[in-house]
């Protein structure tokens, strides 16, 4: 039998995969732990070099048009910009790309690919992995670059992403969520389809003993408003009349904050050893996280709060049920009742100690090295041991 460590794989994404500041860092860090494993990893970017990419995006643009659009075409161009990074001058551009990578790159027992946006070649040993479909992020949220596609745009990119998932060995998701839609949606036999998990970015702050007696929330997340920040700071007005020496910490892109109780951090950068020291002590001091975005297809941050040791509310817009777990709560973004009652219920500081506990449990199968693992156990390789390799979630 062959061992994992004898592998030469290939990671493929849009983006590039050694870049940690792209794609909130998820294929840089499984890049790494692919390469703890295996052999060699070659990592496949499909981000077109500028003036390639400025001649498809313009191309793209351009087919966007409309004849009523002449009359104001800077209006129209803002339109349809964000669009055109779907449009098929830019995707057949990049297919070109990633052929000539992989033209280089040599022999590959296989390739993890992260996105549907490229057709790699049908004599690789494909596993794609996903946290949204195409599908799911058109019921879930109004996405602006979404709302200017035309309907056979639309049409287009969901067959080639079932054409992607057709012709992939398997076909991964981080979450149950988005495992279903791939069988549900593009009709993947469920024998191909596996859920496999995200990891955290950076090391979890490890549990650490803590004040538990008043409710110390935190708040981290780049989009204020996407994150539903402005509901968190109005649900946490309505639980400091009852627990007057509560505390909120937020960190990322928010506004100025001038509320009681609140504390704003700013951004922290994952390149930034002192800021990420200070994240690490935000969590080790907080009694429960809190983020009900508008949609969150996965999230990362609450594998990271939960391997704290510190419970998480989510939303119920998306996959977080799956790296949530037992460990928090599930809260409909848009009912502010239910953001208000999960906060006050885990202001108790026994059930907020009981399902920190709890989550720290769930966090355990959620690392990169566990995820890179899976989805070499989906490739199926033929001769490989896979006897040491991380069970499915």
């Amino acid at each position: 039998m062959r061992s994992p460590s004898t592998l030469r794989l290939g990671l493929a994404d849009t983006l590039d995969p050694v870049d940690i500041r792209v794609g909130s860092g998820a294929t840089t860090s499984l890049l790494k732990a692919m390469n703890e494993i295996v052999a060699e990893t070659i990592p496949l970017s499909g981000e077109l070099p500028e003036p390639l990419a400025r001649l498809a995006h313009l191309s793209s643009v351009a087919t966007r048009m409309r004849p009523r659009d002449l009359r104001d075409p800077l209006t129209a161009a803002k339109r349809v910009h964000s669009a055109a990074v779907l449009g098929r001058p830019t995707i057949a551009a990049r297919n070109l790309l990633m052929r000539r990578h992989l033209a280089s790159a040599g022999p590959l027992d296989g390739i993890v690919q992260r996105s549907g946006d490229m057709q790699l070649p049908p004599s690789c040993r494909v596993v794609t992995l996903e946290d949204s479909t195409m599908v799911q992020a058109l019921r879930a949220f109004p996405w602006p670059h979404l709302e200017a596609l035309s309907a056979r745009d639309i049409e287009r990119y969901v067959e080639r992403q079932r054409r992607i998932y057709e012709s992939a060995v398997a076909c991964c998701g981080a979450t149950h969520w988005v495992s279903d839609s791939i069988i549900n949606d593009y009709g993947i036999p469920p024998e191909r389809v596996f859920t496999v998990g995200f990891g955290p970015n950076h090391e979890p702050a490890e549990p650490a003993p803590r004040d538990w007696s008043e409710p110390r929330y935190l708040f981290v997340g780049k989009r204020w408003i996407h994150k539903n920040g402005p509901a968190v700071l109005t649900a946490f007005a309505q639980v400091r009349e009852r627990h007057p020496h509560a505390r909120l910490d937020v960190v990322g892109d928010h506004p100025r904050l001038d509320q009681p109780g609140v504390f704003g951090h700013g951004m922290l950068s994952l390149l930034d050893p002192d800021q990420q020291q200070q994240l690490a002590t935000l969590y080790r001091s907080a009694t429960v996280f809190v983020m009900p975005s508008l949609h969150e297809a996965a999230g990362i941050v609450y594998v990271e709060a939960g391997g704290a040791g510190i419970p998480s509310i989510g939303t119920t817009n998306g996959g977080t049920a799956t790296m949530i777990g037992p460990g928090g709560i599930v809260v409909d973004p848009h009912q502010p009742d239910q953001i208000f009652a999960a906060m006050l219920e885990l202001a108790d500081p026994d059930t907020a100690r009981r399902m920190g506990e709890l989550a720290y449990l769930h966090s355990a199968p959620f690392t990169w090295r566990k995820v890179a693992e899976r989805l070499i156990r989906a490739m199926a390789i033929p001769g490989l041991d896979t006897s040491g390799l991380a069970d499915f979630l």
